[in-house]
């Protein structure tokens, strides 16, 4: 490669490092709009665990970021070495996004319906009127708490994932990357086990499902491959992207 080009990519590594630590400077010091107090409880604890899982996100990149160019300004003078560089730093970029499984340990969490636990028939509504909000909540707890890659019933959730509650002939049913799940939701979650169990208990979580009636059963595996979170297997973004003819 033309030293040209290693200080081209030399360039590109050091714009993107100063572009992201402006971008969290800004969230950081941004004020929040005042919402409408129409906004429910659970909207208002998932823009908060967002906000807070975004600027973590936000400094993990500046620091990877960092560390990248240091080793591109190293191997600037050594076609080999950047391009061993490069292939590492692909084979990273791809488990990162998803691509790639992921086992270590972790926990489960189990949610279904549970008569036993002696909620109302109007509590046991709730929940499959907002399911989607509820899982939204337990996977940003637990990203927020030590989460390293997480599915649900065997979706991989990764930058573009959604979860939504979509209606069909009447009926709610929740679809992860565009496709649809049923219940038990299991949701799979490789990290640090003792960091996610405290998130889910300082929030709470177990009891408010066992409020609408629906069991919240965590399991925890400590060993090295306790948990193995499958690849994410939906479309790429630009995937079916043409080019115009115009």
């Amino acid at each position: 490669m033309p030293a040209r080009s290693n200080r081209s990519l030399v360039w590109v590594a050091t714009a993107t490092v100063a572009a992201l630590g402006f971008m969290v400077t800004v969230d950081l010091t941004a004020e929040a709009p005042v919402g409408s107090g129409n906004t429910s409880y659970i909207d208002l604890r998932t823009q908060v665990s967002e906000q807070a899982q975004e600027h973590i996100l936000l400094e993990q990149q500046i620091s990877k970021l960092e560390a990248q160019l240091a080793e591109y300004r190293a191997a600037s003078g050594s076609q080999k070495e950047l391009r061993q560089v490069l292939a590492r730093d692909e084979r990273q970029l791809a488990s990162e996004a998803g691509l790639t499984s992921v086992s270590g340990p972790g926990i489960t969490i189990t949610i279904q319906p549970d008569a036993k636990l002696g909620a109302s028939p109007a509590q046991m509504a709730l929940f499959p009127q907002q399911a989607d909000q509820w899982l939204d909540e337990v996977v940003n707890v637990l990203f927020g708490n030590g989460a390293t890659a997480i599915a649900i019933n065997g979706q991989r959730l990764v930058g573009t994932s959604s979860i939504r509650l979509v209606a069909v002939n009447g009926i709610g049913s929740v679809h992860v990357n565009g496709r649809p799940i049923e219940q038990p939701y299991v949701i799979q979650a490789v990290g640090n086990v003792q960091q996610m169990e405290t998130g889910l208990s300082v929030n709470v979580l177990q009891g408010y499902f066992e409020a609408m009636g629906e069991d919240f059963i965590v399991r925890a595996y400590t060993s090295s491959h306790g948990v193995t979170v499958p690849p994410y297997t939906g479309p790429l973004p630009g995937q079916y992207a043409k080019e115009g003819s115009g």
